[in-house]
């Protein structure tokens, strides 16, 4: 594994719930294309001059609930089952964006594992211990779609990364 892989593996893991307190709320813009409803209790409260891409649909049986940070210049955005959920086991969906790193794409990474996301924008996809992943360069950014496998197949967050990755931003 990458150092490159091993930061994001160990980001996730801190993004899905190793007690971060809740930060400051995001200044954020939205993409012109509606976001998922599941992300309108948010809307409100990430408005400003920052870019975040969010997927146009999220495919769930259950009612999620969205929260929102930033942490060591990372953009995350949670998604649970429960309301207010503190707890790495509780949450089914991440959204990270951050800065671009030095060193693209992931060493190692097997071929197979490139997903096509639309507007030549090239992905990786690859799943550990039932947590999927999903990341890209978009806009000199990473993003990067982290994702519960018992909650979301591989199909699923990959059409949810190339509906963020498809979207048109309107930058002010």
């Amino acid at each position: 594994m990458s150092a490159f892989q091993l930061f994001l593996k160990l980001g996730f893991k801190l993004a899905m719930g190793l007690g971060l307190g809740l930060g400051s709320v995001l200044a954020t813009t939205m993409a012109l294309a509606a976001p998922a409803p599941v992300f309108e209790p948010i809307l409100d409260d990430i408005a400003g001059d920052r870019t975040v891409r969010l997927p146009t649909t999220v495919p769930s049986d259950v009612e999620l609930y969205p929260s929102v940070m930033e942490h060591f210049g990372m953009v995350i955005l949670y998604l649970s089952p429960e309301p207010d959920c503190d707890d790495s086991a509780c949450r089914v969906l991440t959204i990270i964006k951050t800065v671009e790193p030095p060193y693209w794409p992931p060493e190692n990474e097997d071929p197979n594992a490139t997903v096509d996301l639309g507007n030549d924008v090239q992905g990786y996809s690859w799943g550990n211990q039932g947590i999927g992943s999903v990341q890209w360069i978009q806009d000199g950014w990473l993003y990067a779609l982290g994702y519960d496998e018992a909650m979301f197949s591989e199909a699923e967050a990959i059409a949810m990364a190339t509906s963020m990755a498809s979207q048109s931003l309107d930058t002010p």
